[in-house]
Protein backbone atom coordinates (compact mmCIF):
# COMPACT_ATOMS: atom_id res chain seq x y z
CA UNK A 1 0.00 0.00 0.00
CA UNK A 2 1.71 3.27 -0.60
CA UNK A 3 2.15 5.57 2.04
CA UNK A 4 1.27 9.84 0.57
CA UNK A 5 3.88 11.02 3.12
CA UNK A 6 6.57 8.84 2.60
CA UNK A 7 6.35 9.93 -1.30
CA UNK A 8 5.88 13.35 -0.73
CA UNK A 9 8.84 13.27 1.52
CA UNK A 10 10.97 11.86 -1.69
CA UNK A 11 9.52 14.28 -3.86
CA UNK A 12 10.54 17.00 -1.61
CA UNK A 13 13.85 15.71 -1.30
CA UNK A 14 14.44 15.43 -5.11
CA UNK A 15 12.88 18.71 -6.27
CA UNK A 16 15.14 20.16 -3.01
CA UNK A 17 16.81 22.29 -5.47
CA UNK A 18 13.58 23.37 -6.81
CA UNK A 19 12.05 24.24 -4.05
CA UNK A 20 15.30 26.44 -2.33
CA UNK A 21 15.97 28.17 -5.78
CA UNK A 22 11.88 29.23 -5.60
CA UNK A 23 12.36 30.46 -1.77
CA UNK A 24 15.42 32.57 -2.77
CA UNK A 25 13.27 33.75 -5.62
CA UNK A 26 10.23 34.35 -3.21
CA UNK A 27 12.99 36.43 -0.46
CA UNK A 28 14.24 38.35 -3.66
CA UNK A 29 11.19 39.89 -4.65
CA UNK A 30 10.77 40.84 -1.37
CA UNK A 31 11.70 44.57 -0.66
CA UNK A 32 11.70 44.09 3.04
CA UNK A 33 14.64 41.50 2.68
CA UNK A 34 17.16 43.94 0.88
CA UNK A 35 20.20 42.17 2.29
CA UNK A 36 19.26 38.84 0.17
CA UNK A 37 21.24 40.97 -3.02
CA UNK A 38 24.28 41.24 -1.04
CA UNK A 39 24.58 37.59 -0.43
CA UNK A 40 26.10 34.51 -2.61
CA UNK A 41 23.43 31.84 -3.27
CA UNK A 42 25.78 29.55 -0.61
CA UNK A 43 25.64 32.43 1.79
CA UNK A 44 21.78 32.63 1.10
CA UNK A 45 21.27 28.71 1.68
CA UNK A 46 23.61 27.90 4.77
CA UNK A 47 21.70 25.03 6.56
CA UNK A 48 18.69 25.14 5.06
CA UNK A 49 19.17 22.18 2.98
CA UNK A 50 19.85 20.05 5.82
CA UNK A 51 17.12 21.15 7.64
CA UNK A 52 14.12 20.04 4.75
CA UNK A 53 16.32 16.66 4.68
CA UNK A 54 15.51 15.93 8.57
CA UNK A 55 11.45 17.20 7.27
CA UNK A 56 11.64 14.53 4.83
CA UNK A 57 12.36 12.59 7.19
CA UNK A 58 9.69 13.28 10.20
CA UNK A 59 6.76 13.18 7.11
CA UNK A 60 8.57 9.90 6.16
CA UNK A 61 8.99 8.41 9.68
CA UNK A 62 6.98 10.50 11.54
CA UNK A 63 8.75 12.91 14.36
CA UNK A 64 11.41 10.79 15.85
CA UNK A 65 15.13 12.28 18.39
CA UNK A 66 17.19 12.07 15.87
CA UNK A 67 15.27 14.20 13.02
CA UNK A 68 14.19 16.87 15.84
CA UNK A 69 17.87 16.89 16.84
CA UNK A 70 19.06 17.38 13.22
CA UNK A 71 16.48 20.14 12.74
CA UNK A 72 17.08 22.10 15.96
CA UNK A 73 20.74 22.09 14.70
CA UNK A 74 20.27 23.20 11.74
CA UNK A 75 17.86 25.89 12.06
CA UNK A 76 20.16 27.24 14.97
CA UNK A 77 22.95 27.25 12.65
CA UNK A 78 20.50 29.53 10.09
CA UNK A 79 19.76 31.94 13.21
CA UNK A 80 23.34 32.16 13.30
CA UNK A 81 24.42 32.62 9.90
CA UNK A 82 21.34 35.39 9.45
CA UNK A 83 22.45 37.31 12.56
CA UNK A 84 26.03 37.42 10.93
CA UNK A 85 24.26 38.57 7.78
CA UNK A 86 23.32 41.45 9.46
CA UNK A 87 19.66 40.56 9.16
CA UNK A 88 17.06 42.12 11.77
CA UNK A 89 14.80 40.15 13.44
CA UNK A 90 11.74 41.06 11.84
CA UNK A 91 13.89 39.93 8.36
CA UNK A 92 14.99 36.30 9.80
CA UNK A 93 10.75 36.06 10.43
CA UNK A 94 9.71 37.32 6.82
CA UNK A 95 12.72 34.50 5.37
CA UNK A 96 11.32 31.86 7.15
CA UNK A 97 8.04 32.73 6.10
CA UNK A 98 8.47 32.59 2.32
CA UNK A 99 10.20 28.98 3.23
CA UNK A 100 6.72 28.22 4.92
CA UNK A 101 4.98 29.29 1.91
CA UNK A 102 6.89 26.86 -0.90
CA UNK A 103 6.84 24.31 1.26
CA UNK A 104 2.65 24.43 1.49
CA UNK A 105 2.53 24.86 -2.08
CA UNK A 106 4.80 22.28 -3.23
CA UNK A 107 2.37 20.27 -0.71
CA UNK A 108 -0.56 21.46 -2.05
CA UNK A 109 0.84 20.73 -5.68
CA UNK A 110 1.89 17.20 -4.76
CA UNK A 111 -1.51 15.98 -3.50
CA UNK A 112 -3.02 17.54 -6.07
CA UNK A 113 -1.26 15.72 -8.54
CA UNK A 114 -1.45 11.99 -6.86
CA UNK A 115 -3.29 11.96 -3.91
CA UNK A 116 -6.61 14.63 -4.55
CA UNK A 117 -8.53 12.37 -2.73
CA UNK A 118 -6.96 11.56 0.44
CA UNK A 119 -7.84 14.61 2.60
CA UNK A 120 -6.79 13.30 5.95
CA UNK A 121 -3.17 12.69 4.70
CA UNK A 122 -2.86 15.70 2.89
CA UNK A 123 -4.43 17.59 6.12
CA UNK A 124 -1.49 15.02 8.04
CA UNK A 125 1.53 16.42 5.91
CA UNK A 126 0.39 20.01 5.78
CA UNK A 127 -0.14 20.07 10.13
CA UNK A 128 3.55 18.50 10.00
CA UNK A 129 4.80 20.97 7.86
CA UNK A 130 3.60 23.65 10.04
CA UNK A 131 4.94 22.11 12.54
CA UNK A 132 8.53 21.74 11.14
CA UNK A 133 8.31 26.13 10.61
CA UNK A 134 6.87 26.71 13.97
CA UNK A 135 9.89 24.63 15.43
CA UNK A 136 12.46 26.30 12.91
CA UNK A 137 11.40 29.46 13.39
CA UNK A 138 11.39 28.95 17.37
CA UNK A 139 14.56 27.44 17.39
CA UNK A 140 16.32 30.07 14.61
CA UNK A 141 14.44 33.27 16.59
CA UNK A 142 15.60 31.85 19.88
CA UNK A 143 19.55 32.03 18.31
CA UNK A 144 19.57 35.00 16.80
CA UNK A 145 18.06 36.73 20.11
CA UNK A 146 20.71 34.84 22.01
CA UNK A 147 23.26 36.29 20.11
CA UNK A 148 21.76 40.01 19.43
CA UNK A 149 21.74 39.93 23.66
CA UNK A 150 25.27 38.88 23.76
CA UNK A 151 26.08 41.73 21.15
CA UNK A 152 24.55 44.26 23.60
CA UNK A 153 26.12 43.25 26.31
CA UNK A 154 29.35 43.18 24.38
CA UNK A 155 28.53 46.66 23.41
CA UNK A 156 27.99 47.82 26.57
CA UNK A 157 31.70 46.49 27.15
CA UNK A 158 32.96 47.86 24.13
CA UNK A 159 31.67 51.56 25.23
CA UNK A 160 33.60 51.17 28.83
CA UNK A 161 36.47 50.25 27.29
CA UNK A 162 36.33 53.29 24.37
CA UNK A 163 35.55 55.85 26.90
CA UNK A 164 38.65 55.13 28.69
CA UNK A 165 40.61 54.58 26.06
CA UNK A 166 39.43 58.16 24.95
CA UNK A 167 40.42 59.66 27.98
CA UNK A 168 43.67 58.15 27.38
CA UNK A 169 43.86 59.58 23.94
CA UNK A 170 42.64 62.82 24.85
CA UNK A 171 45.82 62.94 27.78
CA UNK A 172 48.61 61.79 24.44
CA UNK A 173 46.35 64.46 22.17
CA UNK A 174 47.12 67.11 24.82
CA UNK A 175 51.20 66.40 25.35
CA UNK A 176 51.48 65.51 21.21
CA UNK A 177 50.08 69.34 20.88
CA UNK A 178 52.24 70.50 23.79
CA UNK A 179 54.99 68.90 21.84
CA UNK A 180 53.99 70.34 18.46
CA UNK A 181 54.13 73.74 19.87
CA UNK A 182 57.53 73.10 21.59
CA UNK A 183 58.66 72.18 17.85
CA UNK A 184 57.50 75.35 17.02
CA UNK A 185 58.77 77.64 19.59
CA UNK A 186 62.00 75.96 18.97
CA UNK A 187 61.91 76.87 14.98
CA UNK A 188 60.65 80.90 16.12
CA UNK A 189 63.75 80.84 18.88
CA UNK A 190 66.34 80.20 15.53
CA UNK A 191 64.85 82.51 13.45
CA UNK A 192 64.57 84.97 16.18
CA UNK A 193 68.26 83.91 17.13
CA UNK A 194 69.62 84.46 13.39
CA UNK A 195 68.03 87.61 12.72
CA UNK A 196 70.06 88.83 15.96
CA UNK A 197 72.98 87.69 14.23
CA UNK A 198 72.10 89.32 11.17
CA UNK A 199 71.74 93.11 13.08
CA UNK A 200 75.35 92.46 15.28
CA UNK A 201 77.19 90.97 12.51
CA UNK A 202 80.45 92.26 11.10
CA UNK A 203 81.48 90.59 8.56
CA UNK A 204 78.32 90.98 6.07
CA UNK A 205 79.09 88.23 3.17
CA UNK A 206 79.95 85.23 5.26
CA UNK A 207 77.23 85.94 8.45
CA UNK A 208 74.67 86.77 5.96
CA UNK A 209 74.85 83.48 3.97
CA UNK A 210 75.11 81.12 6.87
CA UNK A 211 72.04 83.10 9.30
CA UNK A 212 70.13 82.95 6.03
CA UNK A 213 70.54 79.26 5.92
CA UNK A 214 69.72 79.25 9.52
CA UNK A 215 66.35 81.05 8.62
CA UNK A 216 65.44 79.44 5.90
CA UNK A 217 65.69 75.73 7.25
CA UNK A 218 63.66 77.09 10.40
CA UNK A 219 61.05 78.69 8.50
CA UNK A 220 61.03 75.69 6.24
CA UNK A 221 60.45 73.71 9.86
CA UNK A 222 58.12 76.02 11.13
CA UNK A 223 56.11 75.81 7.94
CA UNK A 224 56.28 71.97 7.90
CA UNK A 225 54.84 71.86 11.67
CA UNK A 226 51.96 74.33 10.96
CA UNK A 227 50.73 72.16 7.32
CA UNK A 228 50.90 68.96 9.35
CA UNK A 229 48.95 70.21 11.98
CA UNK A 230 46.27 71.31 9.43
CA UNK A 231 46.57 68.21 8.00
CA UNK A 232 45.41 66.53 11.23
CA UNK A 233 42.72 68.98 11.61
CA UNK A 234 41.35 67.87 8.55
CA UNK A 235 41.57 64.27 8.89
CA UNK A 236 39.71 64.61 12.58
CA UNK A 237 37.33 66.48 11.42
CA UNK A 238 36.66 65.01 8.80
CA UNK A 239 37.07 67.33 5.88
CA UNK A 240 39.79 65.46 3.99
CA UNK A 241 37.28 62.29 2.34
CA UNK A 242 38.72 59.77 0.52
CA UNK A 243 38.73 60.46 -3.11
CA UNK A 244 38.82 56.85 -5.10
CA UNK A 245 40.03 56.06 -8.28
CA UNK A 246 41.33 53.16 -10.03
CA UNK A 247 45.06 53.54 -11.04
CA UNK A 248 48.02 51.28 -10.98
CA UNK A 249 49.56 52.00 -7.79
CA UNK A 250 52.69 51.38 -8.41
CA UNK A 251 53.24 54.63 -10.68
CA UNK A 252 52.40 56.94 -7.88
CA UNK A 253 55.54 54.64 -5.55
CA UNK A 254 57.84 54.43 -8.07
CA UNK A 255 57.19 58.53 -8.85
CA UNK A 256 57.26 59.05 -4.95
CA UNK A 257 60.97 56.89 -4.87
CA UNK A 258 62.50 58.62 -7.44
CA UNK A 259 61.43 62.41 -6.16
CA UNK A 260 63.91 61.20 -2.80
CA UNK A 261 66.35 59.45 -4.60
CA UNK A 262 68.64 62.54 -4.68
CA UNK A 263 67.84 63.17 -0.64
CA UNK A 264 68.82 59.64 0.26
CA UNK A 265 72.22 59.81 -2.21
CA UNK A 266 73.17 63.38 -0.57
CA UNK A 267 72.76 61.43 3.04
CA UNK A 268 74.48 58.40 1.88
CA UNK A 269 71.64 56.39 1.94
CA UNK A 270 70.24 53.47 -0.37
CA UNK A 271 66.92 54.13 -1.35
CA UNK A 272 65.45 50.75 -3.41
CA UNK A 273 62.02 49.84 -4.54
CA UNK A 274 60.95 46.31 -5.13
CA UNK A 275 57.47 44.77 -5.66
CA UNK A 276 55.21 44.22 -9.60
CA UNK A 277 55.46 46.55 -12.14
CA UNK A 278 51.64 46.65 -11.95
CA UNK A 279 49.22 46.46 -9.39
CA UNK A 280 45.84 48.08 -10.53
CA UNK A 281 43.95 48.99 -7.15
CA UNK A 282 40.76 51.29 -6.32
CA UNK A 283 42.25 53.83 -3.83
CA UNK A 284 42.91 57.43 -3.39
CA UNK A 285 46.16 58.02 -4.47
CA UNK A 286 46.80 61.37 -3.17
CA UNK A 287 46.36 59.80 0.39
CA UNK A 288 48.54 56.66 -0.40
CA UNK A 289 51.19 59.05 -1.49
CA UNK A 290 50.92 60.78 1.59
CA UNK A 291 51.11 57.92 3.87
CA UNK A 292 54.51 56.28 1.91
CA UNK A 293 55.66 60.20 2.06
CA UNK A 294 55.38 60.41 5.48
CA UNK A 295 57.03 57.54 6.22
CA UNK A 296 59.64 57.66 4.21
CA UNK A 297 60.52 61.27 5.45
CA UNK A 298 60.68 59.51 8.92
CA UNK A 299 63.35 56.96 7.85
CA UNK A 300 65.36 59.08 6.14
CA UNK A 301 65.15 62.12 8.87
CA UNK A 302 66.49 59.16 11.27
CA UNK A 303 68.65 56.79 9.29
CA UNK A 304 72.59 57.92 9.09
CA UNK A 305 73.35 55.21 7.33
CA UNK A 306 72.41 51.83 5.37
CA UNK A 307 69.70 51.48 3.80
CA UNK A 308 65.51 52.54 2.59
CA UNK A 309 63.50 50.32 1.32
CA UNK A 310 59.73 50.85 -0.29
CA UNK A 311 58.03 47.52 -1.24
CA UNK A 312 54.80 46.56 -2.30
CA UNK A 313 52.61 43.19 -2.97
CA UNK A 314 49.18 41.65 -3.46
CA UNK A 315 48.15 39.34 -1.05
CA UNK A 316 44.43 37.77 -1.10
CA UNK A 317 41.99 40.76 -1.02
CA UNK A 318 44.66 43.54 0.03
CA UNK A 319 47.91 44.57 -1.04
CA UNK A 320 50.71 45.42 1.22
CA UNK A 321 53.06 48.21 0.87
CA UNK A 322 56.17 48.10 3.18
CA UNK A 323 58.82 50.67 4.69
CA UNK A 324 61.93 50.03 5.83
CA UNK A 325 65.05 51.42 7.12
CA UNK A 326 68.19 50.98 9.04
CA UNK A 327 68.29 53.68 11.59
CA UNK A 328 67.81 53.70 14.90
CA UNK A 329 64.81 52.08 15.83
CA UNK A 330 61.21 53.69 16.84
CA UNK A 331 60.74 53.55 20.20
CA UNK A 332 58.41 50.55 20.64
CA UNK A 333 60.25 49.25 23.37
CA UNK A 334 60.67 52.23 25.68
CA UNK A 335 57.21 53.35 25.30
CA UNK A 336 56.90 55.64 22.18
CA UNK A 337 52.98 56.51 22.71
CA UNK A 338 52.78 56.42 18.25
CA UNK A 339 54.47 53.30 18.33
CA UNK A 340 51.52 51.82 21.54
CA UNK A 341 48.72 53.47 19.20
CA UNK A 342 49.48 51.60 16.10
CA UNK A 343 50.60 48.00 17.78
CA UNK A 344 49.25 47.93 21.37
CA UNK A 345 45.54 49.91 21.31
CA UNK A 346 43.83 48.68 24.08
CA UNK A 347 47.62 49.45 26.25
CA UNK A 348 48.20 52.32 28.59
CA UNK A 349 49.18 55.54 26.55
CA UNK A 350 50.36 57.42 29.31
CA UNK A 351 54.20 57.10 29.21
CA UNK A 352 57.14 59.72 28.73
CA UNK A 353 58.85 59.68 25.39
CA UNK A 354 62.31 61.29 26.94
CA UNK A 355 64.81 58.45 25.18
CA UNK A 356 67.06 59.87 22.85
CA UNK A 357 66.84 56.77 20.62
CA UNK A 358 62.75 58.04 20.27
CA UNK A 359 62.09 60.16 16.76
CA UNK A 360 61.89 63.72 17.90
CA UNK A 361 58.17 64.92 16.39
CA UNK A 362 57.56 61.48 15.57
CA UNK A 363 53.69 62.50 16.97
CA UNK A 364 52.67 64.43 14.23
CA UNK A 365 53.95 62.34 10.88
CA UNK A 366 52.69 59.36 12.47
CA UNK A 367 49.64 60.55 13.68
CA UNK A 368 48.74 61.43 10.27
CA UNK A 369 49.40 58.06 8.63
CA UNK A 370 47.75 56.49 11.29
CA UNK A 371 44.47 58.46 10.13
CA UNK A 372 44.72 58.11 6.78
CA UNK A 373 44.83 54.41 7.11
CA UNK A 374 41.97 54.53 8.80
CA UNK A 375 40.40 56.72 6.46
CA UNK A 376 41.47 53.64 3.20
CA UNK A 377 40.27 51.12 5.71
CA UNK A 378 44.25 50.00 6.06
CA UNK A 379 46.11 48.10 8.71
CA UNK A 380 48.71 49.72 9.63
CA UNK A 381 51.68 47.31 11.76
CA UNK A 382 55.11 48.42 12.87
CA UNK A 383 58.42 46.77 13.66
CA UNK A 384 61.20 48.23 15.33
CA UNK A 385 64.00 47.44 17.47
CA UNK A 386 66.21 49.89 18.63
CA UNK A 387 69.29 50.38 17.12
CA UNK A 388 68.10 47.72 14.42
CA UNK A 389 65.61 49.73 12.19
CA UNK A 390 61.65 49.98 11.70
CA UNK A 391 59.74 48.26 9.52
CA UNK A 392 56.09 49.44 8.72
CA UNK A 393 53.86 47.12 6.89
CA UNK A 394 50.23 48.57 5.57
CA UNK A 395 47.66 46.46 4.25
CA UNK A 396 45.27 47.83 1.83
CA UNK A 397 42.02 47.09 0.30
CA UNK A 398 41.93 46.00 -3.34
CA UNK A 399 38.86 47.92 -3.49
CA UNK A 400 35.71 49.24 -1.41
CA UNK A 401 32.21 48.65 -1.99
CA UNK A 402 29.96 51.59 -4.11
CA UNK A 403 28.88 53.64 -0.58
CA UNK A 404 32.89 54.01 0.25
Amino acid sequence: MNNPLSELANYLSDQQEALVERWVHACEADDALGVVSKLTRTEFHNNIPLAIEGLCRVLSCGSNEASSETIKREVAKHGHERWKQGFSLEELIRDWGHLNRVLVAMTEAFFEAHYPQAPAERAKALDRVAAFIIEATGYSVQRFDALRRAEAAALARDLEIVKTQFDQLTQVRGQLLREAVHDIRGGLSAIESASAVLKLSQEPNKSFTEVLEVLSRSVDSVKEMLNSLLDLSRLESGADPAKLLSVNIVDVLESLAAEYHPVAAEKGLKLSTEGPKEVFVQTDPEKVRRIAQNLLLNALEHTSQGEIRLSWKVEAQRWVMCISDTGLGLQSVLGSPMAQELNEPDSDLDCQPSSPYSYAGEGIGLTIVKRLCDLLDAGVSLESELSQGTLFTIKFPLGYPQSK
